[in-house]
């Protein structure tokens, strides 16, 4: 079985989810086999000797051309087989997201259980993130056959965060789909020293995605079925249910998905330059996901430049 590292990131108006409307919080992951750790780090060490910081932000790489040039070509390098991951929730959007939950469990006619966050109240929100973003990676994983060992940037949380993603990465491996996948996928905690380099890069990759949605998430929420889909599927079913299917289509867009000349500082973001890492469905659709401003979780699904489609979890 292949094996990948994802290293994470994450950035925002604070390190973890906020339940506020004026903030934002996103997580970016580099993946990549261990072999390609020397070269990834090669890039990061080019940036750093570019900025003259070893600890160069995403503000920094932003704002210089040779900068961002380096960092967009080294995620298309073709003799790395590098993947990107991101996660994307505005401000309240966790918070608006139990609510929402909540009251279409009693349109479905369901009980509404909020299990115990393994890091109390307080934890509650960066848990839900938690929940959504570890069952992206392990359903990843789990479909393409390939095991991957998860590393974050230091945080005095991890452990809380590791009891999290290893509890909800069970209950995924539980399921005759995903049978097995906690075998598959291991949060490892802190990243080591040796790939402090990558996870500068993976903070750049989650600062890009975060501005990504601060200029053009109203034109995803827009088109954002604000009923919730109450009454399309039942997102009570099991995975392992026949009749369970993914999310709804609920938009197809057929313009640039960001600024175009991503290298050019006019650029806003960089993420049309990259796009086509981010890891793929089996429609081939490279994928981002989110959270809305009203509780909404989606996937971008990206089939060019200029041709992507919004998809929509029912509520």
């Amino acid at each position: 079985m292949r094996k990948y590292i994802a290293i994470f990131d994450e950035t925002g108006t604070n390190n973890r989810p906020q339940s506020s409307e004026d903030s934002g919080f996103g997580v970016g992951a580099i993946i990549f086999p261990r072999e390609q750790a020397q070269a990834l780090s090669a890039t990061s060490r080019k940036i750093s000797a570019t900025l003259k910081s070893e600890d160069f932000k995403y503000k920094d790489v932003i704002k210089n051309i040779s900068a961002r040039e380096t960092f967009i070509s080294a995620l298309n390098d073709p003799r790395l087989s590098v993947q990107v991951f991101a996660f994307y929730s505005h401000g309240a959007c966790m918070v608006h997201e139990r609510q929402r939950t909540k009251e279409a469990a009693s349109l479905y006619r369901r009980t509404f259980e909020q299990s115990p966050s393994p890091g109390g109240e307080d934890f509650y929100i960066f848990d839900s993130f938690i929940c959504y973003m570890a069952g992206c990676i392990a359903a990843h994983a789990g479909t393409n056959g390939y095991a991957v060992d998860v590393y974050w940037d230091r945080r005095t949380d991890l452990d809380k965060m590791k009891t999290s993603f290893d509890e909800h990465v069970r209950k995924q491996s539980a399921t005759e789909r995903y049978e097995g996948v906690a075998e598959q996928v291991t949060f490892c905690g802190r990243a080591p020293k040796d790939f402090s380099p990558i996870v500068r890069l993976s903070g750049v990759l989650a600062g890009d995605v975060w501005k990504y949605f601060y200029h053009y998430g109203h034109k995803i929420w827009s088109k954002l079925d604000t009923s919730g889909l109450i009454g399309n599927l039942d997102p009570y079913l099991s995975v392992d249910d026949p009749s369970a299917e993914g999310p709804v289509c609920v938009a197809t867009i057929r313009e640039r998905l960001a600024d175009q000349n991503p290298g050019s500082l006019a650029a806003r973001v960089m993420l049309q330059g990259y796009y086509k890492r981010f890891l793929k469905n089996e429609k081939h659709e490279a994928l981002i996901s989110f959270g809305s401003p009203n509780g909404q979780l989606g996937i971008i699904g990206i089939c060019n430049g200029t041709h992507w489609k919004i998809y929509q979890l029912p509520d």
